[in-house]
């Protein structure tokens, strides 16, 4: 009648020491890993056997059909996985035990319900996302940007929505010339407060230009101006690309702005005669004031002299062209004195951007304008001359 409970008590026992065997391979990773916590920065040599020793556990742990259901062995596993990664610095071994590193997370995630687990995880998405950094990096130095765009978008699966990531990752698309996603990385850190954020705007802006988007170019730059009023390039690049899609009348003012903020900087008045010059309603005497002010902020401003000269010039071909129109003499020759008063007074201009850059094709081209208009043969063929050893 003794025999049940003894009976009873035997299997108890069986499954409990079962249920113990089950475990221990775990235990034993779990033992294991946390000694090679401890010794890893104190003796690489030492801690790396214990390492080992807790992969071979862990894996065992993975295969057990009741551990293997536990998230606690898939989160440990992650861990000695990135551990084993980590410990290669050079990076020429550690794709692999990264890739089982990232798929025993990807499992220890499902399976931790409880969020018991959520401490282990947190740890192992620090260390794979410094791993990913790690590779970007060298990938980045190597000068292979679409490896390195792939290694910093993989650090964003580990810290989603992180501003290094991003912006490492954009500008890795931007070397790689994929400007589609150089565009969709940076412009995403715009709502951010990333620290970087004027080298955003500035990066993005060459960008939309690069796609021949200059109308989000000339915006980006606008808006980043505005957000760092002190940031010269972004204001300098909203004039340029105005400038060149012809807003000149919408300009004007951003220009005057900012000359009125930096008095010395010779190119806002350079920008302001481009823009004078070329305004639906122009205004030649501001243009040429606001060049002869580029001159004198910097007496060796070639295409100041190159633009002041070429528009004092050009201004004199149209009094001598609407000169040969009209059939009054007194009026033909009163015209025709202020035409050749321009030429005269464009010469040193055209001259001087002549004397600063002898191989400017442009600045060479109107003083060979300016003699062929003074019937000098002589010096319009010695100028063809040097414009042929151009080519």
């Amino acid at each position: 009648m003794n025999i049940k409970p003894f009976v009873v008590a035997a299997i108890v026992g069986i499954t409990s020491v079962t249920a113990y065997a089950q475990k221990a391979e775990l235990n034993k990773a779990k033992s294991s890993f946390e000694k090679y916590e401890g010794l890893k920065s104190m003796s690489p040599k030492i801690s790396k056997p214990i390492l080992n020793e807790a992969k071979a556990s862990i894996d065992k742990a993975a295969l057990d059909s009741k551990t293997g259901a536990m998230a606690e062995t898939w989160a440990y596993r992650a861990l000695i996985y990135s551990s084993i990664a980590a410990a290669d610095t050079t990076g020429k071994t550690s794709a692999a035990p990264t890739q089982e590193a990232t798929a025993a997370l990807k499992k220890a995630v499902e399976l931790d319900t409880k969020g018991e687990q959520k401490a282990n995880i947190a740890k192992v998405n620090t260390t794979l996302a410094q791993l990913a950094l790690n590779q970007g990096v060298r990938e980045y130095k190597a000068q292979k940007y679409a490896d390195a765009y792939t290694a910093f978008n993989s650090g964003l699966t580990y810290m989603p929505n992180d501003t290094t990531f991003t912006y490492y990752a954009g500008l890795s698309a931007m070397a790689a010339k994929d400007y589609p996603k150089a565009i969709d990385k940076l412009s995403g850190l715009l709502k951010t407060n990333y620290s970087n954020l004027e080298d955003v705007y500035n990066n993005l802006s060459l960008l939309y230009a690069a796609q021949k988007d200059t109308a989000k170019a000339i915006e980006v730059s606008a808006e980043g101006a505005k957000r760092f009023p002190k940031n010269t390039a972004l204001a300098q690049r909203e004039i340029e690309l105005s400038l060149m899609t012809g807003k000149q009348d919408e300009v004007i003012s951003r220009i005057e702005e900012q000359a009125a903020k930096e008095p010395k900087n010779k190119l806002y008045p350079y920008y302001l005669g481009i823009a004078y010059s070329n305004a639906k309603n122009k205004d030649l005497a501001k243009a040429e004031e606001n060049y002869k002010k580029a001159i004198e902020i910097d007496p060796s401003y070639t295409d100041a002299y190159i633009n002041l000269g070429g528009l004092i010039m050009n201004n004199g071909i149209d009094r001598y062209n609407k000169a040969n129109k009209i059939k009054d003499q007194k009026v033909y020759e009163a015209e025709m004195k202020k035409a050749n008063a321009d030429f005269d007074r464009a010469f040193p201009y055209v001259q001087k951007a002549a004397e600063l850059d002898p191989k400017n094709k442009l600045a060479l081209s109107n003083l060979k304008t300016y003699y062929l208009i003074k019937k000098n043969q002589a010096k319009v063929a010695e100028i063809q001359k040097q414009l042929d050893s151009l080519q």
